[in-house]
């Protein structure tokens, strides 16, 4: 169980990460990997987008657990018992811990003005498909120096860079990139979706 490897205290970083899954999805679920001096966690998010955060922690031991993100909440708050283990509920494949690089930084009226535009579109959508459509298309293309191919980047990665919390205003957020994977990184948190040539989070 999750309290025989770190503590709730150790862990209180991570509340708001699971209360933004938990208020887009009652049964999301929170996947924490410790490695390496670093403490990382991670929700799925509708429209194959994973978000997590990274944090500078020293636990006693590395180790990769999902339990129900509910159940962490109630066990950090101190109102409920250890989350029990639910791995198996994890499909899909994570990020990398290394190897990405940087492609360019985006300020974030750039992003917020992205996603207004998204947003109001999808206000007059007609179907669940239209949405779903609307949000798999790509908003921002960024080329870098040009040494690398364009990234493209969907609204579904910047829509929930802002409705994370992760995105302060006035900030830049990074676009990278890793084998098989596309990184929004902010100061509070990053966003992620599968490029085509990994694992994926197609099982979300």
């Amino acid at each position: 169980m999750l309290d025989t490897l770190i503590t709730a205290e150790q862990l209180a970083d991570f509340i708001p990460l699971a209360q933004r899954a938990v208020s887009v999805e009652p049964a999301s679920t929170i996947r924490f990997r410790a490695a390496e001096r670093k403490l990382a966690a991670f929700v799925q998010l509708p429209y194959e987008v994973l978000a997590g955060r990274t944090l500078a922690i020293e636990p006693a031991a590395s180790f990769d657990q999902t339990v129900a993100a509910a159940d962490f909440l109630l066990w950090a708050e101190q109102s409920g018992p250890p989350p029990a283990g639910k791995d198996a509920h994890w499909l899909s494949a994570l990020p990398p811990r290394h190897g990405w690089r940087r492609v360019e930084l985006v300020p974030d009226s750039v992003i917020r003005s992205l996603v207004r535009a998204g947003a109001e579109l999808a206000a007059g959508a007609t179907s669940r498909q239209s949405q779903e459509s609307l949000l798999a298309s790509v908003v921002l293309t960024v080329a870098g120096d040009g040494s690398t191919p364009p990234v493209e980047v969907r609204l579904g990665a910047l829509t929930a860079l802002t409705r994370m919390g992760f995105l302060p205003q006035g900030s830049e957020a990074a676009v990278d990139v890793s084998r098989g994977w596309i990184r929004i990184a902010a100061a509070f948190g990053s966003t992620y979706v599968s490029s085509g040539d990994s694992l994926g989070l197609l099982s979300l």
